[in-house]
């Protein structure tokens, strides 16, 4: 059975009509956010998947830089070129540094900045994982509001109609129930999938946000050995630590 929805918004009243329109822009816009986010998100959680396949060939951290230009931007490959960085810069100051008394804790002191460098550029780059989804829970909590608003108005007038009138025959209530419908039901519908999707792109956000931080912690692990690796081949061959 078709329901006149058309129909309906038209019997409504300017307030109703208002807080139907006002419905669809926020509907247009939680679809837009999602759109936007799930291809956002998706296009994270590839790169993260290729970029750990890629670096697992890559025998040291110096030639994280010949990977591609699409591979370093992704987040994970950000973070790897500052993980090269760092240990072309450690690995330059232990041969600079040639009169330290204690390599244990000058090194200490190297990884300690690196691991600062590290964890300031892991906010930089996730922060636009959750971007936008708040909007969507805002979307959800306020669109059932305004279709209740809608509700309470419309039959408001109908009440008022028929004690204007005097008669409660159906063209004096329609309008006011129809506005009251109408509004309830466009409301619902633009909440409902705004919490769905809302829900959904947050736990997305978090799982890609968990996979960084985790490569965040073994590139640190990384870095550690092949910076300890490095500095006793130095030594052995007496251009550091004498």
């Amino acid at each position: 059975m078709d329901i006149p929805v058309l129909d309906m918004v038209l019997r409504s009243g300017p307030m109703g009509q208002f807080i139907v329109i006002l419905l669809l822009g926020l509907s247009i816009w939680s679809w837009a956010l999602i759109v936007e986010r799930m291809m956002f998100l998706g296009r994270i959680m590839r790169s993260g998947r290729n970029f750990r396949a890629r670096f697992r060939n890559v025998r040291a951290l110096p030639e994280v830089e010949k990977l591609s230009f699409a591979e370093l931007a992704s987040p994970m490959g950000r973070l790897a070129k500052i993980g090269g960085d760092e240990y072309q810069r450690i690995l330059g100051d232990t041969q600079t540094h040639t009169r330290v008394s204690d390599w244990s804790f000058f090194l200490e002191s190297q990884f300690t900045m690196a691991r600062e460098r590290l964890d300031s550029a892991l906010s930089n780059i996730i922060a636009p994982f959750d971007r936008g989804i708040l909007f969507l829970a805002m979307i959800s909590s306020v669109a059932p509001f305004l279709g209740l608003l809608g509700t309470v108005w419309g039959i408001m007038n109908s009440f008022y109609e028929i004690g204007n009138q005097g008669s409660a025959s159906l063209p004096v209530v329609a309008p006011g129930i129809a506005e009251a419908l109408i509004t309830t039901i466009v409301g619902l519908a633009v909440a409902i999938p705004a919490l769905f999707f809302y829900n959904y792109c947050n736990s997305r956000a978090e799982k890609a946000v968990d996979a960084v931080e985790e490569f965040k912690e073994q590139l640190t692990v990384r870095l550690r050995r092949e910076i300890f690796s490095a500095f006793f081949v130095e030594a052995k061959h007496g251009k550091i630590g004498q």
